[in-house]
This record gives C-alpha cells, sequence and structure tokens, in this order.
C-alpha cells in the first residue's frame, strides 16, 4: 500500500532532521539515560512535535523516543506491553502531549476513507490540549478509566447513604425541653 506524498512531509521540519542534529541520531534509539535525556530534550523544541507523537501512537512506534516521549511513556499511551500486545496495566493512560490525568481524556469513532474491511478507528481527544489519535488499545484504556472511575463514585454514594442512613437510626431526636 502507498502512501501519500505528503503523509510525512512533517519530518522534513523536525529538529532531528537539522544538518547540525544529524549526530543525535542514535541517541533516540539509545538504551543510556543521558542520551534519551539528550534526544528527549531537542524533541521539546521541536516545531513538529505533535505531529510526531501522533504518528508514531498511530503507527504504533513502541521502540525509540518519538515527540519527546520514550518506549515506556508511548508504550503506556497506548496501553501494549514491550511486545506491542494490548495489556491492563496498573495505571491509565495520561495524555501523551501535556500530561493530563485520564479523567481528560474521551473516546470517540471516526470513519476512515477508502471503506475496505476497516470503516472505521477508535480515536481519542484530550480536553486539555485537544491532542487526539486513533488507537484501539488507547481507547480500550481509557474507556476502561472511565468505568471503573464511575463504579467508584457510585459506591463512595452508596458508602455516605449508608454511613448517613447509620447516623440517623443511631440518635433518637432531641426532644424540646419543655417550659
Amino acid at each position: 500500500m502507498s502512501r501519500p506524498a505528503d503523509e510525512l512531509e512533517w519530518q522534513r521540519q523536525a529538529a532531528c532532521a537539522r544538518p547540525e542534529n544529524k549526530t543525535m541520531i542514535d541517541y533516540f534509539f539509545s538504551k543510556e539515560f543521558n542520551k534519551k535525556y539528550a534526544a528527549k530534550n531537542l524533541c521539546f523544541s521541536c516545531p513538529v512535535r505533535a505531529q510526531c507523537l501522533k504518528w508514531a501512537l498511530e503507527h504504533k512506534q513502541i521502540w525509540g523516543v518519538w515527540g519527546g516521549k520514550d518506549e515506556v511513556e508511548i508504550r503506556r499511551a497506548l496501553s501494549v506491553g514491550y511486545t506491542g500486545e494490548e495489556t491492563r496495566r496498573r495505571r491509565f493512560p495520561n495524555c501523551p502531549l501535556c500530561s493530563a490525568r485520564p479523567v481528560n481524556l474521551f473516546t470517540g469513532v471516526i470513519q476512515l476513507s477508502g471503506g475496505g474491511r476497516w470503516t472505521t478507528a477508535k480515536i481519542v481527544t484530550c480536553k486539555s490540549c485537544n491532542f487526539s489519535w486513533k488507537s484501539r488499545t488507547s481507547a480500550n484504556a481509557v474507556e476502561a478509566y472511565h468505568l471503573d472511575r464511575q463504579s467508584r463514585l457510585e459506591k463512595a454514594e452508596r458508602a455516605k447513604a449508608r454511613r448517613k442512613n447509620r447516623a440517623k437510626r443511631a440518635k433518637p431526636p432531641r426532644k424540646k425541653p419543655s417550659s
């Protein structure tokens, strides 16, 4: 399947594509903390950081530094393990661009052009920064977060009502003193 010529046009504007930064290319896939840190810092000055991160998320680039996020942060946002398979994590994903909490993320479905086998895709959008990306695994994790949160809120409301009822039953009504 061929890609439109302009799909990756943003890469030409990337900070890592500048001639003066060519020596840092290996830093983006290094295991050394200092090199990864330097690569991530370069990303934060990049004019196409959001496009890079979105592309990495939508194409499951689970190795290396993309848009200022390393592989651990990208896998967390995608809710996948190191093999790329969907996994339930102890922590729900934050917005990969602005780090907003999962309560600020919401999911939706978009129509894909071209028809074929897949005509829709799940999308996640951040209310805080309006960053969005297509990812079934991320959307599943965000939906699980909202279900879990709703369940916890309902449980807390029921517990509050029980405590209130117990308090009512435990205290007899006060009688007014007669004058």
